[in-house]
C-alpha cells in the first residue's frame, strides 16, 4: 500500500512540479529504497514459506523470481550506473558522454609555504526551486583553516543581469569574437580592461591601449591602432585612424588590432 500510494503522489508531484523534485522527495529518497529492500526480503521468503520450489509451482515462482530480478537490477543501476546523453551527428564518431547529473564543483586557493595551492572539492547536487538532494553542507580545511559551505537557495532558470541603480557606476559593453567565439565584457568608467592581450580603457586614456571616451551622450575612441569600422543599422563602413579621436559608432563592428 505504502509503494503504491508513493508512487501516485510521485506521479503528481512530477506533473505539478517537475521530475528532480519527484527523485528529492519520493525516487530518491531513503524510504523509498527501504520499501524496495522490504519488496526483496519478502518475495525471497515467499520462495521459501510457500515451497515454491516445485515443478507445479513454477509460474508463481517465475513471477517472484522476476520482481526480485527488477528490483535488484535497479539497485544496480542505482548505485553502480549511470545516466546521460550522447549527441551523436550522422557521419561523425563521439567520446563525449554528458552525465545527466548536475556537479557542484569548488576551487579552494590559498598559499602553503609560500606556494599558492588548489584543493578542488566535486560531488553531484539535485536542487530544485521546491527542495535539494545533497552532501551539503561541506566541513572541510585549508591548511589548517576549517570553512564551510551551505545550501543557501536555488533560483530555477536564473540569468545573470545588469540593473540600472542611480547611485551605481557605468559601464559600457563590449562583445568581440578575437578566437572565433562571441564574448561579453562589461568595461567599467574610469579602468582599463586586458581583452585578449589588447587594452582597452574608458574614459582613461591609456598609452598603447584602446581609448574610449564619454561626454553626455557622446562616444569618442582614440585607438593605438589602425582599422575599421561597420555601422550594423545601415551597413555604413569607414575607418579607424592610429591616434586620432573620432566618434565611436554603437552597434558597430570594429576590426582592429
Amino acid at each position: 500500500m505504502a509503494f503504491a500510494i508513493a508512487m501516485g503522489i510521485g506521479t503528481f508531484i512530477e506533473t505539478w512540479y517537475s521530475t528532480e523534485t519527484a527523485r528529492i522527495y519520493i525516487y530518491n529518497a531513503t524510504w523509498f529504497e527501504v520499501i524496495m529492500v522490504f519488496f526483496v526480503i519478502n518475495f525471497s521468503g515467499n520462495i521459501f514459506r510457500y515451497n515454491l520450489l516445485q515443478w507445479k509451482k513454477w509460474p508463481v515462482l517465475v513471477l517472484h523470481l522476476s520482481w526480485i530480478l527488477i528490483i535488484v537490477g535497479a539497485g544496480i543501476t542505482r548505485y553502480l550506473g549511470f545516466e546521460g546523453m550522447m549527441p551523436i551527428r550522422e557521419g561523425n564518431a563521439e567520446k563525449v558522454f554528458y552525465s545527466d547529473k548536475t556537479y557542484l564543483t569548488v576551487f579552494v586557493d590559498g598559499e602553503i609555504n609560500g606556494e599558492t595551492r588548489r584543493r578542488v572539492l566535486e560531488d553531484d547536487i539535485l536542487v530544485t526551486p521546491e527542495g535539494k538532494r545533497s552532501s551539503l553542507p561541506w566541513k572541510s580545511d585549508f591548511n589548517g583553516q576549517p570553512f564551510q559551505i551551505d545550501f543557501i537557495d536555488f533560483k530555477w532558470g536564473a540569468n545573470k543581469e545588469w540593473v540600472a541603480d542611480e547611485t551605481g557606476r557605468n559601464y559600457l559593453k563590449i562583445v568581440e569574437a578575437g578566437d572565433g567565439q562571441r564574448h561579453e565584457h562589461y568595461l567599467e568608467d574610469g579602468k582599463i580592461a586586458n581583452i585578449h592581450n589588447i587594452l582597452f580603457s574608458l574614459n582613461k586614456e591609456t598609452q598603447g591601449a584602446i581609448n574610449i571616451f564619454t561626454t553626455d551622450s557622446v562616444y569618442t575612441i582614440k585607438s593605438a591602432f589602425d582599422g575599421g569600422f561597420m555601422r550594423m543599422a545601415d551597413q555604413f563602413k569607414g575607418e579607424v585612424f592610429k591616434d586620432s579621436l573620432q566618434q565611436l559608432q554603437l552597434r558597430s563592428l570594429y576590426t582592429m588590432a
